[in-house]
């Protein structure tokens, strides 16, 4: 069954402690878990059913355990993994509650990071995904909303590869692979929107270019930055939470390699905030450019009054009901009327021209 996006709102309610807690998010994706175990010698893979009540025998000694639940429709399965794992019952609220703010927290052996990760689809429209990752001991869970994309795949593949010793190094590093997964999108998200922004230059200088298709290039592009440093930036200032924590000042390598995720971190809130700087000036070139255009064409409205005004003060004299009018009785009379309209509109054209007025 594929997700499908319902409107939900962001109730009161769904921020209420409680003793059980559902899923208040988009997609109706339902439950699946899969389990990765592996050391440094093999891997095991496995398909768990999600209606299972106790999943405490998955966790196995001298493995690293990798539970991976994607689609988080089943509020009660989900509730009774966390706490049948010796978690507390608040970290369901933080695991269901998408629009939960990103959070990292690190209290002695246990484990808890709120994020959202962000996807750029083919039609440059910027989306988030809710993700929860909790650890304990030699367990890691994360939680998923939807199964597509599959941003953890490439983690699979370091795996088989035992890239960076992955496989003999616990659950640290997998936890160092899988927010490097999460960061990797999220940055060319950022780089993304960042590229719109520099073509929407050549646009908004272009005045052939339809307006209003380069205003909803910019709101596009603003929506799309916003959900970016929304939710950059409060995972940004969190972060520090983990990497001074024990479980990665313990070890040299795990300090190195989650101060690179914390450059990482850094790009995306650098990225966005230029992001943010160039659609300020954009917006401001916008609406200048759209003066300048409008000023245009009022200029090139004005030229052809001004063209008018003798041929319509000469109509309107020759116009006039007197009996005495000497044009009216000369057999030239229309002819010559028509070339003084065509002699002043020509000498009044050449007096503009010669003054730079066009």
């Amino acid at each position: 069954m594929s997700p499908t996006e319902k409107p939900t709102k962001d109730k009161p309610e769904y921020h209420l402690f409680s003793d059980s807690y559902r899923y208040h998010g988009n997609y109706n994706q339902p439950t699946k878990v899969k389990v990765t175990r592996y050391n440094h010698e093999k891997i095991e893979l496995e398909e768990i059913d999600s209606r299972s009540s106790d999943f405490r025998p998955l966790v196995k000694e001298g493995y690293v355990n990798w539970i991976q639940v994607t689609g988080l429709e089943d509020g009660d399965m989900i509730s009774g993994m966390i706490t049948g794992f010796g978690l507390h019952p608040i970290d369901c609220k933080a695991v269901l509650t998408p629009c939960h703010a990103a959070k990292i927290d690190a209290h002695g052996d246990r484990l808890i990071m709120v994020m959202r990760a962000c996807f750029i689809g083919k039609s440059n429209k910027v989306t988030s995904e809710h993700i929860a990752i909790i650890s304990k001991d030699n367990l890691v869970v994360t939680f998923r909303e939807k199964e597509s994309p599959d941003i953890f795949s490439n983690i699979g593949v370091s795996l088989e590869n035992d890239t960076m010793n992955i496989r003999s190094s616990g659950r640290t590093m997998l936890l160092a692979f899988i927010l490097n997964s999460i960061f990797s999108i999220t940055i060319y998200s950022a780089v993304k929107v960042e590229e719109m922004l520099e073509k929407l230059d050549d646009l908004l200088l272009d005045t052939k270019e339809n307006r209003i298709n380069a205003g909803l290039k910019i709101q596009q592009c603003r929506h799309a930055n916003l959900i970016i440093q929304k939710n950059s930036i409060p995972l940004h200032s969190e972060f520090r939470n983990i990497a001074e924590s024990p479980v990665v000042t313990s070890d040299p390598v795990m300090v190195l390699i989650f101060d690179e995720l914390y450059n990482q971190l850094d790009f995306i809130v650098l990225t966005s905030k230029n992001s943010r700087e160039m659609l300020a000036s954009m917006r401001d070139m916008y609406a200048a450019s759209n003066d300048i255009r409008t000023n245009f064409i009022i200029k090139r409205l004005t030229i052809v009054s001004t063209l008018f005004i003798p041929i319509t003060f000469l109509v309107g004299l020759w116009g006039m009901n007197f009996r005495l009018m000497p044009e009216l009785e000369w057999k030239y009379g229309y002819p010559a009327a028509l070339l003084t309209i065509v002699l002043t509109v020509y000498f009044t054209w050449r007096f503009m021209k010669r003054n730079h007025w066009f």
